[in-house]
């Protein structure tokens, strides 16, 4: 065939625009992961003005919530029971090699009045569930944590405990999940706490207590061992459980019991008496043992 001049710029012109369609399709980012449905995380702050509720208030009602960094890799930490104990999830201390990540070079940042201290965790009375990587169904029972800081965190109020006779875990159960900063949240500042409402979608038992929990929480990496909470009531903050791991595969729109949920670590079982444990035996043996 015969091409004209202008027809030959229009195939160019053609050809380009598909280029730079390609280019610009390509350079989008994929969707986050770890969003079902819609986005419902908000800083404290931002939470707090959406709410009607005081930021500084809100901020030390969750002042147990912190930050554990091992090797450049971040997880939500807790403060529980006692200004020197530390619950977080147990894949914190693996790598996916399989092999253990080493908890001396382990440290927890503590956010409070603008400033950010580093206290280290006592390496030898760290205590976690028989975790290894696999099906995170499996592995999520437990996937926990408890440590010792080598020192106490001083103006934080540690989370207490759920009340072991009485159940508050339950199918549809409103709670709060309140983390560190995560990675595919706009800010990641080591400062940023984020908090969201969602439910408990279901809670699994095997005949002696709960063992884990799927909910429609969004999160991501970082939010490992963030707290899942029963209220923001004036009352000192009751812990439920700690955010684990997440199947909010792009695209979710909703939740769905095999490929869009949060799955959740209750306060239960060996991860209740572990904590338990710690918080009754003797600081100076936890810290030369």
């Amino acid at each position: 065939p015969i091409y004209t001049m202008g027809s030959a710029l229009i195939i160019w012109l053609m050809a380009t625009g598909l280029c730079l369609a390609q280019q610009q399709t390509s350079s989008r980012p994929k969707p986050w992961t770890g969003i079902i449905g819609t986005e419902k995380r908000f800083t404290f702050s931002d939470y707090a003005k959406n709410q009607g509720l005081q930021a500084e208030q809100l901020k030390t009602h969750l002042s147990g919530v912190q930050m554990l960094e091992c090797r450049a890799i971040q997880f939500t930490a807790l403060i529980v029971g006692a200004p020197d104990i530390v619950v977080t999830v147990a894949h914190a201390f693996w790598e996916r090699s399989g092999l253990p990540r080493s908890p001396t070079s382990c440290g927890v940042f503590v956010n409070r009045d603008n400033r950010t201290d580093l206290y280290m965790i006592n390496a030898h009375s760290l205590v976690t569930g028989k975790f290894s990587y696999g099906p995170i169904e499996d592995n999520s029972p437990v996937d926990w944590a408890v440590m010792r800081l080598r020192r106490p965190v001083e103006a934080i109020q540690p989370f207490d405990l759920p009340d072991e006779k009485a159940p508050v875990w339950q199918d549809d159960q409103s709670v709060f999940l309140a983390t560190g900063p995560q990675y595919n949240f706009p800010l990641r500042d080591v400062a940023v706490r984020l908090l969201e409402d969602c439910k408990l979608r279901r809670v699994v038992d095997r005949g002696e207590g709960p063992i884990l929990f799927k909910t429609d929480c969004d999160t991501g990496l970082g939010a490992s061992g963030g707290a899942y909470i029963a209220s923001l009531g004036a009352q000192r903050p009751v812990l439920l459980g700690l955010q684990s791991a997440n199947r909010g595969e792009p695209g979710c729109t909703a939740y769905d019991e095999a490929l869009c949920f949060a799955l959740g670590v209750p306060i239960a079982g060996e991860l209740r008496t572990a904590i338990v444990k710690m918080m009754t035996s003797d600081i100076k043996t936890d810290l030369e043992r």
